[in-house]
């Protein structure tokens, strides 16, 4: 009888080469799958700086447009101010009439409020994508730039808090209860004529006999004058100069028109 041998299962062993290979393989497969996601998420974070970039720079126009407005109404103020110091210059209380004192002060010393342009930035700063603009210089340019317009806003508080004080000083000097509304028009133009008209009896009484205190209001006129050379030639057109210099460098950066 036959006998029939089965022959058995061998198990083959792999060279240590075949693994070797089979390792370059997986090393090599996932290598480039991090390369490609490297690469994806690059030009997507390029992408969304581009476009972070051209909303900065709509928002540093307006911010730009803005402050212009503000320096113009600064540098009025300061020439009323001037006209009052002028004025008062070597003047005694009896050389003084109420009209003409209130023509000369009968102006506000607030400039309107900044209204930054901060959407952008906000979102850039909550989102943590200041990161996506890989420009150092940029990013500093930005950060500067937000704290330079936060600084201002601390400025403006306090030129609001001054102008409401020599406001307040204002009225308990002059009175202005005139039965009818005076032309502003007079202020600049017809001094001479108020004088004379000062003289008749319609007009109404300075709420002060002491020069002193007139005297008071013209220093606190002059430090919110000073203050606002501050403002008007030094930090508002130095804003203008950094918010340009940020477009500049954002346009080349991004190519954008």
């Amino acid at each position: 009888m036959e006998v029939h041998k089965h022959p058995h299962n061998v198990t083959h062993k792999k060279k240590w080469g075949e693994y070797l290979l089979e390792f370059f393989m997986i090393f090599f497969a996932v290598f480039l799958g991090f390369v490609a996601e490297n690469i994806r998420e690059h030009f997507s974070e390029k992408e969304t700086a581009k476009q972070y970039a051209q909303s900065l720079i709509h928002d540093l126009e307006k911010d730009t447009t803005m402050v212009q407005v503000d320096i113009k109404q600064i540098k009025g103020i300061i020439s009323r101010i001037d006209s009052v110091a002028n004025f008062l210059r070597n003047k005694k209380i009896g050389d003084l009439n109420n009209r003409t004192l209130y023509y000369y002060t009968r102006f506000e010393c607030d400039y309107r409020p900044y209204t930054w342009s901060r959407a952008t930035l906000d979102q850039i700063k909550s989102s943590g994508s200041l990161r996506y603009f890989s420009n150092d210089s940029i990013i500093m340019r930005i950060s500067a730039y937000d704290a330079f317009t936060r600084h201002l806003d601390e400025d403006f508080n306090g030129d609001i808090e001054r102008n409401d004080k020599v406001s307040a000083k204002r009225n308990n000097l002059v009175n202005l209860n005139y039965p009818f509304e005076l032309p502003d028009s007079a202020h600049r133009d017809s001094i001479p004529l108020l004088n004379n008209a000062s003289k008749s009896k319609t007009d109404l009484k300075l709420l002060t006999t002491n020069m002193n205190e007139i005297r008071s209001l013209v220093n606190d006129y002059l430090v919110i004058k000073n203050n606002y050379k501050v403002r008007g030639e030094g930090e508002l057109p130095r804003l203008i100069n950094d918010a340009s210099q940020l477009i500049s460098m954002l346009k080349n950066e991004y190519d954008l028109k």
